[in-house]
C-alpha cells in the first residue's frame, strides 16, 4: 500500500480535530512542518499497521508544549492503521521526561505528489 501524497496531520482535542501540519510522505520518507515547525522522519507499512518516526525540530520564539514537555527537539512515534485516504492512531513522545501521554492523531489525504519537471 502506498502512502505517497500530500497528507494534513491533525490531532484530537476537545474541541475536535486541530490540524498541525502538512505531511509529504514519499517511498518511506516523511517530511512535514508548519508555521513553527518542522519534522523528518521514515514511516514504515507491515499490512495494515503503520509506524511512522518524527523527528520534530520547533523554531521561533515561543516553544510549544507539546506531549506535555516544552522542548526545542523532539522524537515522536506514531503507530496507526490506514482507512481508505485516512490514517488514524496514536502518537507518543520517545524518551520522555514524564509520563507523558499518548495523542490521538489522524493524517487526512489531500492530493498526490506533482512530478517535478526540469
Amino acid at each position: 500500500m502506498s502512502l505517497n501524497g500530500v497528507w494534513s496531520l491533525e490531532i484530537a482535542g476537545i474541541y475536535g480535530w486541530e490540524r498541525v501540519s502538512t505531511v509529504f510522505m514519499e517511498d518511506g520518507r516523511y517530511l512535514g512542518g508548519g508555521a513553527t515547525h518542522f519534522s523528518q522522519g521514515r514511516y514504515y507499512v507491515d499490512g495494515k499497521k503503520i509506524k511512522i518516526k518524527i523527528h520534530m525540530i520547533q523554531h521561533g520564539l515561543e516553544k510549544r508544549t507539546v506531549f506535555g514537555e516544552k522542548r526545542s527537539e523532539l522524537y515522536t512515534e506514531i503507530t496507526a492503521k490506514r482507512k481508505g485516504n485516512t490514517i488514524q492512531g496514536k502518537a507518543r513522545l520517545k524518551d520522555a521526561k514524564s509520563d507523558a501521554p499518548k495523542y490521538t492523531v489522524r493524517m487526512v489525504r489531500q492530493m498526490d505528489l506533482i512530478p517535478i519537471k526540469e
